[in-house]
Parts: structure tokens; sequence; C-alpha cells
């Protein structure tokens, strides 16, 4: 693999101009380049040279150290990096705050960018600098869409790409689709995707039912550049319908997105304000907006209840308008940032039953979620090491409407109705002021070496969930552990202390980069055995188990991972990632729920001299998971390897071929972050773990015009 290096950080970055599925040594399939960036470690890992079995882009986070997902249905994966997922890691989508419409993250962040139209997912290693994300404490990842270049001149140019790709297992076919018109200072571009599948099949020729699919994703963008400055104007939209989710309690009906935006980035050289030259100033503004509708229910596509009284509907509705404004000034001695950003989300969810009109829970009524924030961080030089200093300034606030139940049996009722009060009469106000502080530091221990040192403090503040879920309920935005949780107004924000310490080691044929990572986290939100009789009640008649109760507790998260790649010669590579993470309360004994057990992928890659053909032969193994939680009756899980396959050919300039095979031998295998089996009608049974893909044989074409 060709590469450059800039030691003073180390960051590792996976780009490919084609859709090869293997990387070599020659620029023209995949480049790896190492570069610097402003003390901000970034991996980013590319869907064309990282080709997937499903159109899920949290797949491609298990290509990264440290990084992975939590599975609870083939296009839900929810991000997970060093022991943190869901609300705490930031993920954004062409720089705007994404929006989850469902209280259960059915529509989870990455669903919103299938893998075949981004052009690369990016993951800040380390600790977030502050300037990137308002809430980071697990971590803040970025997708960017392929939208395109300008063209070379002012002549108008016509480019794009159309790819196709089949999966035997579950009939699972994917379209992607680029249309580009652009000169040198105009750009219009179109980006299209379907996907769709059956049920698939695990190993053993077992069929995990829930496990269908159905998405499409539509955007179109208009870009204007003068060389200084660049506006993008952006609206899209997003359909998902009858898609199973078999971890949850309730399948995806349909999820109907709108969305817009748009970002603009100017350089001032050449302009005064009064006398006083601003160049080498630059200014970035973002501002995007999502509406969703989402409809759910237990019985279009998973065995009905055996009453007619246990049918479930759920309609959920949100919206959201974020923005960002900030400007990057130099200095004698560095560059300071500093900047403004804003983040306004409702909320509101209605459950029914369509065979009684007079069934109705207002679970989520007229909530709001509202974020502003302000930073400013300064990069410089000091002796022989670089640093970046940031703060950040948050003010958080809560508010929901009134709530109530109404045609449920009369004891079940009547607590409801109790419960339902006394959330309404209680202050729903909430406000959280919090202070993030990030110290980055870096330095060159030798020309190939660099050491990097991050410090930090971020917080969290309650998601909507966790302060207004009042009655207990099965909504935990994706934790799917099966349990009824009631939320909590009381609930203090989160708090961790951080420290992170890596090595950037680059020789003429072999790069490593491992880091090690210690994070302590005061107030940690999680599910307690509840205390409140009469939540207890109303749970053990729903679920036969009592409730549990998001409190406050503290915890520690450690762990360490690393990237590397070995050039054996000029045909042959090698590269792999490892990944380990320890997750624990601190206040009691236990461990925190779904962490991912130690993991390794190795990768093998061949290229003959003279053929435009690769191929790859990749072990993935993940180790058994004896550190689990108790307070929610989590189970260990078995380690698993499997092998993968795959051959990519060059026809022409414009036409490649693709294909593979995943889990070559049909392995068996349940990956512990995947969900418990709440689907009836499954080969898995209910309660079980979910199983990984089995055999999976792909063939996929693309063409480049």
């Amino acid at each position: 693999m060709h590469a450059k290096t800039a030691l003073a950080l180390g960051a590792f970055i996976i780009t490919s101009t084609t859709t090869s599925a293997l990387a070599d040594h020659d620029h023209s399939i995949e480049e790896i380049t190492i570069q610097a960036f402003p003390l901000a470690s970034q991996i980013s890992v590319s869907p064309q040279s990282n080709p997937l079995h499903s159109p899920d882009s949290a797949e491609l986070l298990k290509r990264i150290p440290g990084a992975n997902n939590n599975s609870n249905g083939v296009i839900t994966g929810i991000a997970q990096y060093r022991g943190m997922y869901g609300d705490r890691v930031s993920v954004k989508l062409d720089q705007a705050p994404t929006l989850s419409g469902g209280p259960n993250a059915m529509d989870s962040p990455l669903s919103y960018a299938p893998a075949g139209l981004l052009k690369e997912l990016i993951v800040y290693r380390g600790i977030t600098p502050v300037s990137q994300a308002q809430e980071s404490i697990g971590g803040h990842m970025a997708a960017q869409f392929n939208r395109g270049n300008f063209g070379s001149n002012g002549e108008i140019e016509i480019n794009g790409f159309a790819r196709a790709q089949l999966t035997e297992n579950g009939n699972q076919s994917n379209s992607d689709l680029q249309l580009v018109i652009a000169n040198n200072q105009q750009k219009f571009s179109f980006l299209g995707s379907y996907n769709e599948g059956d049920n698939i099949e695990a190993g053993d020729n077992k069929t995990v039912a829930g496990s269908q699919h159905q998405r499409d994703r539509f955007d179109l963008a208009y870009g204007w550049t003068s060389g200084s400055t660049e506006l993008t104007i952006f609206a899209g939209q997003l359909d998902i319908s009858d898609s199973g989710t078999p971890a949850l309690a309730m399948d995806i009906a349909s999820v109907e997105t709108d969305l817009a935006g748009m970002t603009l980035s100017t350089d001032l050289n050449g302009t005064y304000l009064n006398g006083t030259d601003l160049s080498g100033t630059s200014i970035n503004m973002a501002v995007a907006w999502a509406d969703v509708t989402h409809s759910m229910d237990n019985f279009s596509l998973r065995a009905a209840p055996p009453m007619t009284m246990g049918y479930r509907s759920n309609l959920a509705t949100a919206d959201n308008l974020s923005w960002s404004l900030d400007a990057q000034l130099p200095l004698s001695f560095g560059e300071l940032k500093i900047g403004t950003d804003g983040n306004l989300s409702s909320h509101d969810s209605t459950i029914t039953n369509p065979t009684n009109a007079m069934f109705q829970l207002l679970n989520f009524a007229g909530t709001q979620r509202d974020i502003l924030g302000l930073f400013a961080e300064l990069n410089g030089d000091m002796g022989n090491w670089g640093y970046q200093a940031g703060i950040r300034q948050n003010r958080i606030t809560l508010d929901s409407g009134t709530v109530s139940s109404s045609g449920m049996m009369a004891m079940m009722g009547d607590t409801a109705n109790m419960l339902a009060m006394q959330f309404n009469q209680a202050d729903r106000n909430l406000d959280y002021d919090t202070t993030d502080v990030v110290l980055k530091l870096n330095r060159a221990l030798d020309p190939q070496t660099a050491l990097t040192i991050d410090l930090g403090i971020k917080n969290r503040a309650p998601s909507y969930q966790e302060t207004f879920l009042w009655l207990p309920l099965p909504i935990s935005a994706g934790l799917a552990d099966g349990r009824s949780y009631v939320g909590n107004l009381s609930l203090k924000h989160e708090t961790a202390s951080e420290i992170s310490i890596g090595l950037s080691k680059r020789a003429q044929r072999f790069s490593l980069y491992p880091q090690i990572f210690y994070r302590q986290i005061d107030n940690y939100i999680q599910g307690v055995p509840s205390m409140n009789m009469a939540a207890n009640m109303v749970s053990n008649m729903m679920s036969g188990a009592t409730a549990l109760s998001y409190e406050n507790t503290d915890a520690e998260i450690y762990g360490a991972d690393a990237n590397w790649d070995y050039s054996i010669n000029s045909n042959w590579s090698a590269d792999g990632i490892f990944s380990y993470v320890r997750g624990k309360r601190t206040d009691v004994a236990d461990n925190l729920y779904r962490i991912a057990p130690a993991n390794a992928r190795l990768s093998l890659r061949y290229r003959p001299d003279q053929i435009p053909v690769q191929l790859m032969v990749e072990s993935v193994i993940y180790g058994r998971q004896k550190y689990v939680a108790s307070y929610n009756d989590e189970t260990q899980s078995s380690g698993f390897g499997i092998i993968n396959i795959g051959a990519n050919w060059s026809l022409s300039e414009s036409i490649e071929l693709r294909s593979g095979v995943k889990n070559l031998f049909d392995r068996y295998y349940a990956p512990h972050l995947s969900g418990r089996n709440r689907t009836g009608d499954s080969d898995i049974a209910l309660g079980a773990a979910i199983p990984g893909l089995g055999r999976a044989v792909y063939l996929s074409m693309a063409i480049n015009f």
C-alpha cells in the first residue's frame, strides 16, 4: 500500500477511486494515506473499497479499530465505539446531526446513509475535538455522501456511476446511481439507492424471521464554487417499508423522512475590515432540517399475538433544525477556531391497538430536546509539541407535554392513569449546563514515529427516552434487551474523564497505529431495578418481569485498539485491526451491557502482475464475552471465527466486476452485539441471540461514466 507520512499526527485514511473490493499496492486501485490533521486523528473507510454483504453503513465500522455496531436488524445497525453506543456516540451526515424518529432507533442514524452512496465514513479516533460535535462523550462519526466533483474547466461535464449487487442469501439486491452535471463553478448531482431483501439464513440453513428489508434513498444537490467560496444546497428523502427488527418488540411498517440543508465555506483572503487584512481567516456554516414519520407494529411481519388485545401499532413523528457557524482566525502563534451551534428536536409517539379503538397510549407528547453550544479551539506549537486546547459550553433543555392512556384493563388502566397523573403534575422543564474540555498533544519521536496524548472531560445530558418514559415499556433507544424501562425526571448529566495515548509507526513496508485509553464516567445512566411498585406491577402484567428504572451510576471503560498493514512484496500485502474494550460499573460489582468482545480482522491480498485482478482472503475472529451485565440478565456469548474471500476484476477503465463469499464455511455463530430474538415464527428460539449471516455469495457490477 502506498503511503505518505506526516508524523505530526498519524491519521489513517482509506479512500478509493474505484469500486475495488480489495486493497493492493497500486494507486489506481486504492490508496492508504497517512496525513496530518489539526491534532484530530481520523480513520475513514470507503464502502467502494470495502464491499458489504449488507447495505447497512454501520457494517463498515467493523473495519475500524475500536468501532463496531449493535445489530437489531439488517439496516438498523447502531454505532458503537470503545464501549459506548446509541445517543452517546455523535453521528453526523454531511455536517448535520442525524435525527432518529423512532424511540427505539429503528431508523438508526446510519440507516439514513446507504453504504453505496457514501464517499467515506469517518471516525475520530481518540477524544473528539470540541468543534466537531455538541455531545460526543462516546466519540464522533461523520458520513459523507458521494456527490461528485466540480469540473476541470468551464465546459459542462456529465459523469457518475451505476452499481448493482446481488447476494443470494436472503435474495438481497442493492442498486446505486450517481449522476453529476458540472463545470468548474457549478455542480448538480443526483444520488439514488434501492435496497431490498427477504429473510436471511444463518449457518446450518436456519432462517432468521423478521430480517427482510426494503429502503429507498434519494438526494439532490446543487454546488457552487468561486475558488475561495463553496456552497452546497441539498434535499433528500428516505423511505423504509416492511423491514424487520427481530430484536425489538415491533417491526418497521414505514419510515418516511424528508431532509434538506446547506453548507457554506469561504476564505477571506484579500478581504479588509476597517483596514484590517482578514487573509487567512475562513468561515464555515451549515444548516439542516429533517422531518420523520415512523409507523411500526407487532403483527404485520411476525407471528401476531395470540389474542387481538395484544396487537400494537406505534406512530412516531420527529423533526429537528440544526445549525453551526464557526470562524478560523490566524494568530501569530497558531490558529483559533470559535463558533456556535444548535440542534432543536421534537418527538411524539402514540401507541394504539388497531382492533380496539378505545386503546390509546400517548407515551411521548410534545417532547422537546434542544441544545445550544459555544466553543473555542486553539491549535499551535510549543517547542517540539503540537497542541490543541478546546472548551465547549452547552445548554441542554428538555420539556414534555401531558401524557395519557385509555382502553387498558381495569387494574392496569387505573395504575397507568395514576402514573400519567404523577408525570403530568411533575416539573417537566429541565435544564442542563455542561462544559467540555479537551487537550490534544503530539510530537515526533523520530522520523518514523509520533506520539499522541489526548486528555478530555466530556458530558452528555439524558435523552428524552431516559427522562420522559413515564410508563414501563421496552423503549430504550435500541438497547434491545427485552426489558421494560421507566424514565427518571431527576437524572443528572453524565461526565466522562478520559485519556487516550497512541503511537503512529511507519516504516518503508510496515505501519502500526496502536492506542490505549481509559474513561471514567460519573453519573453513567443505565437501568437498575425499579423501586416503584406501580411501575413494577404494570411491567409484570405486560412482560412478566419487573421494570428497570433509568438511574445515575458510575462506570469505567478501558482498552486498546490498533490497525496495521504490511507490504510483503509487489504482489502480496496484509493488513488488519485489533480491538479490546472492558466496561464495568464502579459503584457496584457489575459489567456494562452489550460491550463488544475482543476481536481482530486479518486480510491477505494478492494482485498478479499485468492482470487487473485482485484476490483476498480475510479472517474475522471474535473472542467470548464473559463480562456481562447482571442487571438485565445479559448472557455470555461464545467466540467464533469466519473466513471471507473476494475477487475483483477490472474489465476496462469504466466497468468492474467483483464477487465473493462471506462466511465461506457456513459457520453458525451469534455475535455478542446482536440482539435477542423476539419473533415467534423463526428458526431461532425466542430470547436466543440472533445469529450472524450464513454463507452468502455476492456478485456486483459497476459502470463508471
